[in-house]
């Protein structure tokens, strides 16, 4: 039988010392981590029919969005100084991740030799930074289930405040929310937001973020993202009923079962309106939008360079049929090669 944990007095489950101390007890690290969508949107300029960009790459990166993102990542100074200086620090805690950091900075410092750009220096030395961070993170002494909890609410209530901001903005293109950023990018921030809020233990909450995440997935028709969604979802509900009742179990298996009945008659209406399979753009018969493409050309990349690839977040230039690889095992392998596939995987 598995043992039962008491819950956590309130005062506990939430931590102690109102906003100051959720601030310092994980929320500032949600935040940050949650912070980058918005600020990305608020200066990138609204999206356009893809014909209209006269080339497939429609992200419009320049250097001011290189910039605004360094600074980001930078930001993260602020979290790691107040743990720093709020919480019992023991490094050694941190040996394992910091010995994983050196060997993928490693990698992707291999993958840009040769590189023709000097700003490519910056790649390795923002991955130091981040490792830095992590460590900082891992070293802290904290009471886990409260700073874990706290972090991921923080994060969730973030990238629900963006998207609502995003989706007020009104940026649509044929009827597909873009949202400046892209469908993708918005699709991956809802379903990590909506994972994320599942911690949250105010009901009210809870649903707010899902309810925002879940209109962000279904505007932005990101079939990836949804499926995530749902992947994650069955993980936690399986999760939960590791440790429900016997009388909550039962309720689980009533509204499971209510579920998959809703699910029977509504498939039709989820592979055509939704998971539209018969769209002749985006369909079975359309070669993945281009994708089917992309990946034989990632393929192609990674095979004359296998061994360190083309450098890091550089395989997106030999790519002509869509933006990327579109495929993150393909993009790893292309960029850093097979060390840093093996890494990644």
């Amino acid at each position: 039988m598995s043992p039962k944990l008491d819950p956590l007095p309130p005062s506990e489950s939430q931590g102690s010392g109102g906003a100051l101390g959720y601030l310092r007890d994980g929320g500032l690290w949600g935040i940050w981590l949650g912070l980058s969508p918005l600020i990305l949107f608020l200066q990138a300029p609204p999206r356009i029919p893809i014909y209209l960009y006269g080339s497939v790459d429609t992200r419009l990166e320049t250097e001011g969005s290189k910039f605004t993102t360094a600074l980001l990542i930078l930001l993260g100074l602020v979290p790691a100084i107040v743990t720093i200086l709020s919480k019992r620090m023991r490094p050694a805690q941190a040996l394992p991740i910091a010995t994983l950091a050196m060997l993928v900075l490693a990698v992707i410092t291999l993958s840009l030799f040769g590189s023709a750009s000097t700003g490519e220096v910056a790649k390795p030395l923002l991955a130091m930074f981040v490792f830095f961070l992590a460590i900082v993170l891992v070293s802290a002494e904290v009471d886990s289930e409260i700073f874990i909890r706290n972090l991921l609410i923080g994060y969730a209530a973030m990238h629900a405040g963006a998207a609502v901001i995003a989706l007020i903005d009104g940026n649509f293109v044929w009827g597909r929310f873009m949202g400046r950023l892209g469908p993708n990018f918005w699709g991956a921030i809802a379903a990590y937001g909506l994972l994320a809020a599942s911690v949250a233990r105010q009901k009210s909450l809870f649903i707010a973020i899902a309810a925002v995440d879940i209109a962000v997935l279904l505007l932005a028709q990101n079939r990836s993202s949804m499926l995530a969604a749902v992947a994650g979802g069955l993980l936690i509900i399986f999760l939960a009923y590791h440790w429900a009742t016997l009388t909550g179990k039962l309720w689980m298996w009533l509204a499971g079962m209510a579920g998959g009945v809703v699910m029977l008659f509504s498939m039709p209406v989820l592979l055509s309106q939704v998971l539209r399979i018969d769209d002749p753009r985006r369909g079975l018969d359309s070669g993945g939008t281009g994708r089917a493409m992309a990946w034989e050309q990632a393929i192609d990349v990674f095979e004359q360079n296998p061994l360190f690839g083309v450098g890091y977040r550089h395989h997106e230039q030999y790519i002509t049929a869509a933006s990327s690889a579109h495929q993150a095992y393909l993009a790893t392998a292309a960029d850093m090669g097979i060390l840093g596939l093996l890494l990644y995987l």
